[in-house]
């Protein structure tokens, strides 16, 4: 039996899956494992399902800052700052770890 072909066909599943809960208990485990590929399917499985989910949007910007695609990153964060800013205001510390995020992701594209 081969392992990766059942571990394949069991991430296809769960890809396909509408079970939010079950994809974001995983899209966790695979954060705390460092999988940040597999993290960055999950998130954007996640926000399929629900693409108005700030989180959901949140998590898979910092997915893509973690596999070092900066200008994608960058990308992602601007327009989830402007939302988070105007929902939660400028001092709130979600908008204030965003902004972070978003320095970061343009400081490494040297700029």
């Amino acid at each position: 039996v081969d392992p990766d072909a059942d571990l394949h066909k069991m991430l296809v599943k769960m890809l396909e899956s509408e079970d939010e809960t079950m994809i974001f208990d995983m899209n966790t485990l695979v954060e705390e494992m460092g999988d940040y590929y597999l993290k960055e399917l999950l998130c954007r499985r996640l926000s399929e399902i629900d693409s108005d989910n700030l989180e959901y949007r949140n998590r898979l910007a910092v997915a893509v800052l973690k596999q070092g695609r900066y200008r994608e990153a960058e990308e992602l964060f601007r327009p989830f700052l402007e939302v988070i800013k105007s929902a939660l205001g400028e001092a709130h510390s979600h908008t204030l770890t965003s902004m972070s995020n978003l320095t970061m992701a343009v400081q490494e594209q040297g700029r």
